[in-house]
């Protein structure tokens, strides 16, 4: 009796353990590149001010992108786009076995930047998770590389 109470505390350890290790919300990224930040859009929680640059997803106008999940980087290259309703921009990124797919609207447009929201959903094996995001989109000519 006593070992079969051993055996399900152990496995109710491992199994809380393996979901920890499991957990696909992503972390802010530490180093976003250059073209990123100056040519791209550049992804939040939607809970977090824009403003504090806590982004959680960049990507660029050359088919790239960037998460990070549990403290590592992971690059995202571009694997399919559509548009729905002519209003929604759905984009899949894949890379290191993720897949992220990424469904935004554009709520503001001005000369600087587009102001965007809607969701990502982070895919890893049979994990996932889905997100409500916002963010802002567009090239800054003046920091761009080579002006």
């Amino acid at each position: 009796m006593h070992h079969l109470i051993r055996l399900a505390i152990v496995l109710c350890i491992l199994s809380v353990n393996a979901r920890a290790q499991t957990n696909l919300k992503p972390d802010p990224i530490i180093n976003i590149p250059a073209a990123m930040k100056n040519c791209g859009a550049l992804y939040t929680y939607d809970s977090i001010s824009l403003s504090r640059k806590k982004y959680i997803l960049a990507v660029d106008m050359k088919n790239k992108g960037i998460i990070s999940v549990g403290g590592k980087q992971i690059p995202l290259s571009l694997s399919a786009t559509r548009l729905v309703n002519k209003i929604i921009n759905v984009t899949t990124y894949k890379g290191n076995g993720y897949t992220v797919i990424l469904s935004v609207k554009t709520d503001k447009q001005t000369t600087k930047y587009d102001t965007e929201s809607g969701t990502a959903e982070i895919i890893k094996g049979k994990e996932k998770i889905l997100i409500k995001i916002h963010g802002q989109s567009g090239c800054n000519e003046s920091d761009q590389e080579g002006n």
